[in-house]
This record gives structure tokens, sequence and C-alpha cells, in this order.
């Protein structure tokens, strides 16, 4: 059978059954090779670059999306979800544009921009102005997808291509308050069978990454999919990405200490506030001696003699502000705490231990009420979901020693790696392997 017979006999089975338990493993091995039929078109063809971007994705079957298919950002990467009753109508081209739709949105940004759209303009207003600044780019999309022609007609505005989702929102927004139409909907079906623009990126709600490990996420994913060739514009992007990050954790780290202020420290440049006339009494001026805390998990994977050069950088960057660091070592609880003045107070690391816990160090802090100090964190990133105490200390770096995602929902802070770690490049036959691995996969 073609594809056309296959989505034809998926579909009839579909409104046979009456709840997504009648599934059946056989409907679900045939639904996905269908995709699979999309992806392999889309890997031998000009779209290759979204071939290699969604092999790397993780997929599920979602009965309830109002959408064909709807992308979740997790710590892991990417997981997309398909609703066979919206996907299996289309023809082989629509679904792959649906997959180029979802890409866009995720090299675009959007996760982020949509988070600060949301107290200004509606969910709706937000969801075309999304979808009209990327369909531009898209061939061979469904009727149902919005297109920048079809809502200026259907607004009655007169938007321009080369406009900002934030610019398209608000003017949507301004008709869609004057005509105030609101549509309720029966949300009791067991299956979503139409498409709802108004929800169709509902479920990025479930993401609770930071905004640090979305973009993170993007960028690594973008950079093992590109293989030389990709639409003029994710390539601009995509190329930027490759460039050496200029926020390395040293310029991250001068730059608190440079604004980090501790209290007070006497001057004889300044009257005393209180009592200006008498000349006798020195004023006062911010101390700007920052107190550093480096904590060190000593599961990750650093070596002694790059743990030696950390901390001579630290120790550099602190030379001119008389710094007082503090050397705190964890694993599953804090092993050993030092203080360091000099590259002779360097101790070699302690041996391996347990498991990984971000939360002894800032059970520390708290316990000794260090608000005032900067935390930089030397981890392979992989610990807790949680802290088990909120931040109380004035600022905290993350350096990720590994290619590993920080694991932790919330950060409270900077997240950056080691410069070895970013010089890590693809080879030309990644995309070949994780196509053989993704067949496998589908084949088991």
């Amino acid at each position: 059978m073609n594809y056309e017979e296959k989505s034809k006999w998926l579909l009839k089975k579909c409104y046979e059954m009456e709840s997504p338990k009648e599934f059946t493993e056989e409907f679900v091995r045939r639904f996905w090779s269908i995709i699979e039929e999309v992806n392999i078109s889309l890997l031998s063809g000009e779209d290759n670059f979204f071939g290699q971007f969604i092999i790397q994705a993780k997929r599920k079957i979602d009965f309830k999306i109002t959408w064909p298919i709807s992308t979740v950002p997790t710590s892991e990467g990417y997981l997309m979800y398909y609703n066979p009753f919206l996907i299996l109508p289309l023809t082989s081209k629509e679904v792959g544009a649906l997959i180029k739709h979802e890409i866009y949105h995720i090299i675009f940004n959007h996760y982020e921009r949509e988070r600060s759209l949301k107290n200004k303009v509606s969910s709706l207003a937000i969801n075309i102005a999304m979808d009209i600044s990327i369909n531009q780019y898209i061939k061979n999309l469904p009727l149902f997808a919005k297109k920048l022609d079809a809502v200026n007609l259907e607004y009655n505005l007169q938007l321009n291509e080369d406009m900002t989702i934030e610019q398209y929102a608000t003017e949507i927004q301004k008709v869609i308050n004057i005509r105030k139409n609101n549509v309720v909907k029966n949300n009791n079906d067991v299956f979503d069978k139409e498409v709802d623009l108004e929800k169709a990126h509902d479920s990025w709600e479930q993401s609770t990454l930071s905004l640090d490990n979305l973009k993170d996420i993007n960028k690594r994913t973008s950079i093992s999919a590109y293989k030389g060739k990709a639409p003029k514009d994710i390539e601009k992007m995509i190329l930027a990405y490759s460039e050496k990050e200029e926020i390395v954790w040293q310029k991250l780290l001068r730059n608190v200490i440079n604004s980090s202020r501790v209290g007070y420290k006497k001057t004889i440049t300044r009257k005393d506030r209180r009592q200006p006339d008498r000349l006798d009494i020195r004023g006062k001026l911010p101390n700007s001696i920052p107190k550093i805390i480096v904590a060190i998990d000593i599961s990750a994977s650093m070596s002694d003699s790059e743990v030696k050069s950390i901390m001579k950088e630290i120790l550099s960057l602190c030379k001119n502000k008389l710094g007082i660091i503090q050397v705190i070592e964890c694993d599953k609880e804090i092993r050993r705490i030092y203080q360091l003045n000099t590259i002779k107070d360097i101790k070699p690391r302690l041996d391996k231990h347990g498991a990984t816990c971000f939360s002894p160090v800032f059970e520390y802090i708290k316990e000794n009420n260090l608000r005032n100090e900067v935390v930089i964190y030397f981890t392979d990133g992989v610990g807790e979901e949680k802290l088990r105490v909120k931040p109380i200390n004035y600022r905290t770096i993350w350096v990720l020693t590994s290619d590993e995602q920080l694991s932790l929902e919330t950060s409270y802070g900077a997240v950056t790696r080691l410069e070895r770690v970013q010089k890590e490049k693809y080879d030309n036959t990644y995309g070949l392997q994780a196509l053989r691995e993704a067949i496998h996969d589908w084949a088991r």
C-alpha cells in the first residue's frame, strides 16, 4: 500500500474505536511507520536539516492535543506528540510541512517569546502571530494553517512579512478585543478530532525548564542536525550558535565580582551623611571585596589539573579585589571545606564518592547566613531536579563539565560550560548513525 492507502486504513480504524485503550499494537506500529516515511523523505531531500532534527526527538501518541503535532521541551531533549485523528487526513507533504512548522517554532525561540507575551495578549493572538511568522517559509501546509494573507483578510489588517511576532500579536489582539467573540467548546470528548488553533500550543505549559535550559537544548539539537544545508534564515542562527560563546564562566564571574557590594568602608574622600559639617568624621563607600564559594561536584568529570587551573583563574580574577574564597567539595553531602588564599592552598580533589546532590551546599549557605557570597558551582549537571532549600546567596553560576543538561528545573542562576565542552564537534557520520539507530528502534 502507498502512503494514502495506509493513512486511510488507519483513519478508518480510528473512527471504529471509542477510547484510546482500544488502539492495538498493530495500529501504533503502522501509524509510526507512515511517520517514518515522512521523516525519510525529509532526510533524502533538500529538507535534510529537518529530518536530522526530528530523529533526535522522542515521540508519543496523544489524542487530546488540538493540533496535529505538538512539541514539549524536556531536560532530555524534545518530545513530540502526534494526534492520529488530525494527522491521518493529511497528505505526506502536509505532514512533512507540519514537522517543519514545529521545528521553526523551536529555532525561532517561540517558547521563550510566548512566555513573555502571555500576560499582554490572548492565546489566540499569540498562536496566530507565531504561526504566520514562520508559515511564510513553509510550502505544502494544510489549508487550516494560518497564512499572512488569509489573516489580513480575516482580521481586516495590513500586516507585513518583516514584522515581529510581538507586533503581529498586538495588532491581532486589537481586532479580537473589538469583536469580543467568545466561543465555548465542549471538552468532554474522549478524542479531539478537530483543529483548535487557540489551544495549539497549550502543551508547551508542560515544560518546567528554565529559559537557559531551553536555549541550550535548542542550540545543541540544531547544531547536531545541521550538516551544511538548511534554510537561509535557520542557517544564520545555527552558524551563530556554532561560534564561540562570548559569555564564558570567567566573564560571568568577573562581571559579578565587579558589581558585588559587601558592607561599607571608611573613606576621607566623602563626608559623613549625617554630619556633613564635621570634617573630622570620615564618610563611607560601598565595600566591593567579593566573597566567593567555589563548589565542586567531586563526582564530576574534571581532572585534578583542570581543578587546579580553575582555582588559579579564580585567584587571578580576585587578586585586585582581595577576595575571600572558600572551596566546598560535595557529592551527596559536603566532604570538605577549606579557605583559598594562594596557589599553595589548592588541594588535590578527594576521590569520587556517591551520587550528586546540590542541596547540601545551599543548605550550608543558609545555615551560616552567607547571603553576600557568590557561588560558582562546577558539576557534570546530573543531580536533583529540585533544591531542598531556595538559595539565599547573592548570585550563582553553574559551570557544566560535561555535555549533559543541568538537572534542576529552576537553576536560580546562570548556566554555562567549560570551554573544552563547547569545542566538541559532531563528525559527518553522526546523522547516518542516528538514522540507523532510529530505524533499528522502530523495527523492534
